[in-house]
């Protein structure tokens, strides 16, 4: 499916509700409800990301999220 891209909340500007950010150079991210959700309560919060065939080629979704360590 491709590679895992790593980026912080700060980096995708901090929103608090689902929504599509565009990122320049790489493409759109899609964040959803849970997303938002953790990125909210965890401090440093970070995603790793990857391409989605099902939203297209610019779409990235979430993979997996930073635990704190």
């Amino acid at each position: 499916m491709g590679d895992r891209y790593y980026i912080t909340y700060e980096a995708l500007g901090k929103p608090l509700a689902p929504r599509d950010v565009f990122v320049p150079g790489l493409g759109t991210v899609y964040l959803d409800d849970a997303d938002i959700y953790y990125a909210k309560r965890t401090a440093g919060a970070a995603f790793y990301i990857r391409k989605s065939k099902a939203l297209g080629d610019n779409y990235f979704v979430t993979v997996s999220r930073v635990q704190p360590g």
